[in-house]
């Protein structure tokens, strides 16, 4: 089961600055919600420039991590590697459900706010 809320950065024909522009609001609205984690769908393949939304939004986590806006991020192709250091890296390890655990998937980003 999937606990976590899910918002898709890569809709068919969204542009990287779209995709950013739509993570800067959901960060925002997480944070004046109180939410701790979610994760927001980026897709990995080279299919439709699906890539460079995914690299984008992981160089934003990075600037955003930097500037304190959140408390980390975890690429979810990490997520079931318990021993990798961007796993040992994300402040809320312990909040991430079972399922993303066991099934890893690199379409992924999950966002510590």
């Amino acid at each position: 089961m999937r606990d976590l809320i899910e918002y898709d950065l890569h809709p068919r024909g969204m542009h990287v600055d779209e995709a950013l522009s739509e993570l800067d609001r959901l960060i925002s609205r997480a944070r004046g919600r109180g939410a701790h984690v979610f994760a927001v769908v980026t897709g990995y393949g080279s299919t439709g420039g699906t890539n460079r939304i995914k690299e984008s939004v992981l160089e934003a986590c990075r600037i955003y991590k930097r500037q304190n806006h959140i408390r980390g991020f975890l690429d979810g192709e990490y997520a079931g590697d318990m021993f990798s250091n961007e796993f040992l890296a994300f402040p809320d390890a312990a909040l991430l459900p079972t399922y993303y655990k066991k099934c890893p998937n690199p379409g992924i980003v999950i966002i510590a706010v």
